[in-house]
């Protein structure tokens, strides 16, 4: 058994943008011991309104993402996708982390992302305190690669 954090991983994301960036940032952080990393997208599912966009349509549009995801993380034996749809967002990347024995849920916050919205507030209370698992959020990437993180 390892004692790293990265071990077994669910990656929310929320966009094209905001998948990239968060690979970028997630994988120089990755090495030997991680065993899976789950990239998971939730179809948020609104109680008594109309969606504007159906789910067929998000659906397709996150597994373009898994695709941009996977070519980013493609050095990750354990890498695998995750589509999960669902009225409370929070409570899906939760089910997610237990279902799959997360050591972490990692993120990378997006000023303009929708899970950097989600994240603010009483959500990312939510999420740190109901979380099976340690809520970890990346650092930004200089532009060698290296990651920097400040106080």
């Amino acid at each position: 058994m390892t004692d790293s954090l990265l071990h077994r991983i669910i990656v929310p994301i929320s966009n094209e943008e905001d998948t990239r960036a968060t690979c970028e940032a997630l994988l120089p952080q990755l090495d030997e011991t991680v065993e899976l990393v789950n990239l998971l997208y939730v179809i948020e599912q609104t109680k008594g309104y109309i969606d504007t966009t159906s789910p067929e349509a998000l659906e397709q549009e996150a597994r373009g993402w898994f695709e941009i995801g996977e070519e980013l993380l493609e050095t990750v034996d354990g890498f695998q996708t995750e589509l999960r749809a669902g009225t409370d967002v929070v409570d899906e990347i939760v089910a997610s982390a237990v279902e799959h024995d997360a050591t972490a849920i990692v993120f990378k916050p997006r000023e303009k992302g929708r899970l950097s919205r989600l994240l603010s507030h009483d959500v990312k209370e939510r999420l740190l305190t109901e979380s099976p698992c340690p809520v970890i959020t990346l650092p930004e990437a200089d532009e060698d690669g290296f990651t920097e993180i400040s106080d």
